[in-house]
């Protein structure tokens, strides 16, 4: 806080002394340049497609949710002969399973998977990932290669993650900058 408020102060001095406002900073573009590869290298998971949670179509639905439950994720990733078949989310067993009284044990995953399923590249940008989320109102995208094979999965947490260390890393620069360049005293 007493950092932020210097800050402010430093501003409004310079402003004061004619000097200009911009900050080093100001030239670089507002959203990160993360990409998808950058999510997936910040939670260890670039390019290990065993990191991803996956089931056959046959599967039931209770297996599904007892891996997810126990790994604490919210999607599985369907399969079938090595390709994306469909992703199975906590959404949907809220919507087509509980909502239409469903047996777990007695649904094949399959049955009640999405199936038209969104995807992502490595190197495809943050903004683009996180934009495809808002407009599909999903929260999971699996990452496929160039090839279409599944690489990873990241998660709308995995998204925000990365953005709040990008904003962490940020504000240290400018707290740099502006202790570099302006005697900084302490109030109260």
């Amino acid at each position: 806080p007493a950092n932020i408020l210097c800050f402010h102060y430093a501003l409004r001095r310079q402003r004061q002394m004619g000097i200009s406002d911009r900050l080093p900073m100001d030239d670089e573009p507002a959203f990160p340049n993360s990409t998808v590869e950058d999510v997936l290298e910040a939670k260890g998971a670039l390019h290990d497609p065993t990191n991803v949670l996956t089931a056959a179509p046959q599967d039931s639905v209770y297996d599904c949710i007892d891996r997810m439950a126990e790994i604490g994720v919210g999607s599985i990733v369907v399969t079938a002969d090595g390709a994306i078949a469909g992703i199975f989310t906590e959404r949907d067993h809220m919507r087509k399973m509980a909502l239409e009284g469903r047996a777990p044990r007695d649904t094949a995953v399959r049955t009640v998977m999405t199936k038209d399923v969104a995807t992502v590249t490595p190197a495809q940008s943050l903004e683009d990932a996180l934009d495809r989320m808002r407009d599909l109102q999903c929260r999971h995208l699996p990452v496929v290669d160039a090839d279409g094979q599944l690489s990873g999965i990241i998660s709308m947490r995995d998204c925000m993650r990365q953005l709040s260390e990008a904003a962490k890393s940020k504000a240290l620069q400018l707290i740099e900058y502006m202790e570099e360049e302006y005697v900084v005293r302490q109030y109260g």
